[in-house]
């Protein structure tokens, strides 16, 4: 489990849940049925109008990317196990470590390197890869944009709602028993919108966004350290470049 996801969502709902209950009117006046079919109906059918089906069905897995913690090695360790590699294989041959590779769990870094085992020449190694990563990064890229799409289209839902609940009530001013009513769409539908857009597609969205950017960063390193190694370049030069390519903090 991401401590830091499921803690920013359960923060804001715990927050949120605390302050009605000091308000004192209870949960019962903040639900709604007209505002939910409004907000959570219409955000989820402009989704489904605005993704492919294949999209939509990743959407599980991409959740469960963003509440659950990703192990992985730091950029720092993950140059420390090429150099580590690329020394092994000057010494002793890339076959040597082919069953070492094969044992890998990380399947680009697996993948990546299994090309060194081949003998795969390093331009042709590089492309293999980065075409790869590309692809990669996109199916992550439609996924951040669908919970991003959500939050924005919550946001907009709930603006309907509140006109929607506004012209009720105009229409009804000379009813007092209607005005009661077509307020709480009013109010009911934005604060919907903004809870799902702010604490819960838009923690997911970002958390992605950060997740991705990573990895994109791993492989980046993965893809330099084993077209280096195909290059026999020297283990100074090898260390030399990919630490170049860490964030400043990580340095």
């Amino acid at each position: 489990m991401d401590k830091t996801t499921a803690g920013g969502v359960a923060g804001v709902w715990g927050l949120v849940a605390l302050a009605i209950v000091l308000g004192g009117a209870g949960f019962g006046a903040y639900v709604d049925i007209p505002s939910v079919i409004i907000v959570f109906g219409g955000t989820a059918a402009v989704t489904a109008g605005q993704f492919e089906a294949a999209a939509l069905k990743q959407m599980g897995k991409a959740m469960g990317v963003a509440f659950n913690e990703v192990k992985v090695e730091t950029t720092p360790e993950l140059i420390e196990k090429i150099i580590h590699y690329a020394t092994e294989i000057k010494k002793n041959g890339v076959m040597q470590m082919e069953q070492q590779i094969m044992d890998e769990l990380n399947p680009f870094f697996k993948e990546a390197f299994a090309l060194l085992v081949d003998n795969t020449k390093p331009d042709v190694l590089e492309a293999l890869m980065e075409t790869k990563m590309e692809h990669m990064e996109g199916r992550h890229k439609t996924m951040i944009s669908i919970f991003g799409n959500i939050g924005g289209s919550a946001g907009s839902m709930g603006m309907i709602g509140t006109l929607v609940g506004l012209v009720a009530m105009l229409a009804n001013l000379s009813d007092p028993s209607a005005v009661g009513p077509a307020m709480a769409v009013a109010l009911l539908t934005t604060m919907y919108g903004a809870l799902i857009g702010t604490a819960i597609a838009g923690i997911i969205e970002s958390k992605l966004e950060q997740k991705n950017s990573v990895e994109m960063i791993a492989n980046q390193i993965t893809i330099h350290g084993a077209s280096m190694i195909a290059s026999g370049e020297s283990i100074g030069n090898i260390k030399m470049k990919l630490n170049a390519i860490l964030p400043v903090e990580e340095e």
